[in-house]
């Protein structure tokens, strides 16, 4: 952020309220424009109609206003830094002080309406006068050019009972500043200060501690803080339950110490973290929930007795490559509910295909990807999941070696053979084996003539079409619609063959290897 000295001493810096003479706005570019020899404050008037453009000097943009007139670029030496106190920000937004008319309206509203704390925004009425400041529980003061915190115990008196308190992208510089502003409310629970350039404190004084003691929850959004430093800030929050850092670019973590100990929520998203770094964080006893979406981790490997209480898990959009690192996912003892979308290792897969492959490889799973997972679709994931598991142990091992590699690829493969037993087949004469296919299976919609869902799927030749309606009920969710069965060949793709009695087996229709069979509807 670009911050530079006025003519009086002060700074002036991106987002600060300004006068210039008797005009007032925004600073929303201090710096050089190329052709001059001079500091340039570009500022967005609070009267639209005052300036020239919307942020754009001989073809190049140096910010962004919201009317198209809005702004206009000053000399530096024009520009005169307006402090903006908590209170005067605050009553900007929610009113100036009440009278008794404006009061008596506002508790008829709250009886009305049965409010026992409440925001009032865009009544005719009272839009200038919210009053009843005290019972405001929830308040917002981001972009307001916030500076300081105003004079001593005015905040106390005005809004006393702030549980929630957002203040990003605000001017003040030190956290003296914040901790003055929440030293007045006793009852903040939620602060907010992303988007802040805050020079962390020097001490953390008891007095400092005190000024936030209630507080359980805390957002620091892009204050670039290392986590070493996010976690000498913590000291001043003993009762801490929520920590969100996200776009801190944070690469390197450290064991955590006793003063998060309590935290059941972290919220690490878009930084730059791999998963060796992650489990640093493991012996967070209470720690529920997790988000590390966004960082880039490429693989999973959990340490044992790793986050003993985690349930939820978002890792979205990172650049997990492998099935294994899902199987990975499975030592943790708590874990039901996982957020996994937009990694490679779905690329291409149908969102049925890879529901069966998450869900048979994490066992206490009961939520994907915000759907729940129900115990009949559990069963049917996990059988079908066996089934293809099994042909590979029967049909492809033959060495100790092989199939020791693959139960370290595939570790639930015989805790799925205890729960369901194998439905392989074959009789000591090999000649005898139950002959199986791969197939493509194709959900198709008669009425758009598409494809809607493909899976691969291995299957025996003496498979009935009944069978396979129940399959493919589960594979595509296609719930109660009516079915028609027809299958195309490799060698004459374009004649389909109908399959209408459901008695019949693949064989019966002369199914084989390789050919495409259409579940319509």
């Amino acid at each position: 952020m670009a911050v530079v000295k006025s003519n009086i001493n002060d700074t002036v810096r991106v987002g600060r309220k300004v006068n210039v003479g008797e005009f007032t706005g925004f600073a929303r570019y201090v710096g050089p424009i190329p052709g001059t020899e001079d500091i340039w404050v570009g500022v967005e008037w609070d009267d639209p109609n005052r300036g020239k453009h919307d942020g754009i000097h001989n073809g190049v943009r140096y910010f962004k206003t919201i009317h198209p007139n809005g702004a206009s670029f000053v000399r530096l030496e024009k520009v005169i830094p307006n402090n903006i106190s908590f209170i005067t920000a605050f009553q900007s937004k929610y009113g100036q002080d009440f009278d008794n008319n404006v009061h008596q309206e506002i508790i008829a509203l709250m009886k009305q309406s049965k409010m026992s704390s409440f925001e009032l925004v865009g009544m005719q009425k009272i839009q200038k006068k919210q009053a009843c400041f005290n019972k405001l529980t929830d308040v917002s003061l981001s972009h307001h050019g916030i500076t300081d915190a105003g004079e001593p115990e005015e905040i106390q008196n005005c809004c006393p009972n702030i549980n929630n308190l957002e203040l990003c992208d605000n001017c003040f510089t030190d956290w003296e500043t914040v901790s003055e502003i929440t030293r007045q409310l006793k009852h903040l629970i939620t602060l907010d200060l992303s988007f802040n350039t805050i020079d962390l404190p020097q001490e953390l004084t008891p007095q400092f501690k005190e000024c936030f003691k209630c507080l359980k929850k805390i957002i620091l959004g892009k204050l670039n803080y290392s986590w070493h430093e996010i976690m000498s800030l913590c000291e001043a929050f003993p009762v801490l339950e929520v920590l969100e850092v996200p776009d801190n670019n944070i690469d390197r973590l450290e064991k955590p110490s006793v003063v998060i100990e309590n935290l059941l929520y972290l919220n690490l998203e878009n930084n730059n973290l791999s998963w060796n770094e992650i489990n640093k964080l493991r012996f967070l006893p209470k720690l529920e929930c997790l988000n590390v979406n966004r960082n880039g981790i490429k693989d999973i490997q959990i340490v044992p007795s790793s986050f003993p209480s985690l349930k939820f898990l978002m890792i979205s959009d990172n650049n997990l490559l492998h099935f294994e690192s899902l199987c990975e996912l499975n030592k943790l003892p708590t874990l039901c509910s996982l957020r996994i979308q937009n990694n490679p290792l779905l690329k291409g897969m149908s969102v049925s295909n890879y529901t069966l492959q998450i869900i048979a490889r994490i066992a206490n799973l009961t939520m994907l990807n915000g759907t729940m997972i129900t115990l009949k679709e559990r069963q049917n994931n996990e059988r079908d999941f066996l089934k293809d598991l099994d042909m590979i142990w029967h049909r492809q091992l033959k060495s100790a070696e092989e199939r020791a590699e693959f139960l370290t690829k595939h570790p639930r493969y015989m805790e799925l053979i205890a729960k369901y037993g194998s439905d392989y087949s074959e009789d000591l004469n090999t000649s005898n084996k139950i002959r199986t296919i791969k197939i493509r299976i194709v959900n198709f919609c008669k009425e758009s003539s598409t494809e809607k869902d493909v899976i691969i799927k291995t299957l025996p030749i003496t498979m009935t079409l009944n069978r396979l309606k129940d399959l493919g009920k589960r594979l595509f969710g296609l719930g109660n619609k009516q079915l028609e069965f027809s299958y195309l060949t490799k060698e004459k793709p374009d004649i389909e063959y109908t399959m209408d009695n459901l008695n019949q087996t693949l064989d019966y229709y002369s199914v084989e290897d390789g050919n495409t069979v259409l579940i319509k509807w």
